[in-house]
């Protein structure tokens, strides 16, 4: 999205919050200068501090080869607290054959960058991916909280399927990819629990997908539910 939107639409975050309760305001249209809208984002941003509704953290997403020091700079300046970030796989080969379109260098320069500027670290994972394995995915969680590349402080988890205007599509239905059962991905999702340290917290567990949009692979939407009982 444009710059001039991005730092509009978190001030308004703000405003939002500092306004609310007060009589109803009408959103204001983006036509501040970037620079204005830096300024009116940082009196909104100091409002908040002694608001009645405060904005305690905020979380932006991206990808981690957009993630650079001049970013980073520009999310201190919206005030983002945490960031996530789509790693999805820590193999090479499954990022390359699911056209990530970044490596796991990527991904660990991305994640000492973030923690050197103070951020919190969130990554999305995903098991199941074309051309993972139930092997390759248990040992992909071990890796990410035993090796110093990573150590994330929050996950969220979301299995791969299959849906019809995915290339993915083509490939199951040629039988050259196959979803993990209901059964296989309930014992990997236990197994990968019982991996993650009691202060890394899993924000999200399960994608909910409508059922009628999934061609393959899990269709339980309270999976963590289940799991849980």
């Amino acid at each position: 999205l444009p710059l001039g939107y991005q730092y509009w639409f978190v001030k308004e975050c703000f405003r939002a919050c500092n306004e609310f309760g007060k009589k109803e305001a009408e959103i204001e249209p983006e036509s501040f200068s970037l620079d204005e809208m830096k300024k009116e984002l940082v009196k909104e941003q100091k409002k908040n501090e002694k608001a009645k509704s405060r904005i305690i953290g905020l979380t932006l997403e991206t990808r981690p080869d957009l993630i650079s020091k001049d970013e980073l700079v520009k999310f201190r300046e919206l005030g983002c607290t945490r960031i996530e970030i789509g790693v999805q796989s820590t193999y090479d080969d499954v990022l390359k054959k699911n056209r990530r379109g970044h490596d796991i260098a990527e991904t660990v320069r991305a994640t000492k960058l973030m923690k050197d500027f103070g951020f919190k670290v969130s990554y999305h994972m995903m098991p199941g991916l074309y051309g993972s394995s139930l092997k390759k995915d248990l040992e992909m969680f071990k890796d990410l909280f035993s090796s110093a590349k990573f150590q994330p402080d929050q996950i969220k988890i979301y299995p791969c399927v299959v849906v019809k205007d995915a290339e993915l599509y083509q490939l199951w239905k040629k039988k050259k990819y196959k979803a993990y059962t209901d059964k296989q991905l309930l014992k990997l999702i236990c197994d990968i629990k019982k991996i993650i340290p009691p202060y890394v917290r899993i924000s999200r567990l399960i994608r909910d997908i409508p059922e009628e949009s999934i061609v393959a692979g899990n269709k339980i939407t309270n999976l963590r539910q289940l799991i849980d009982g």
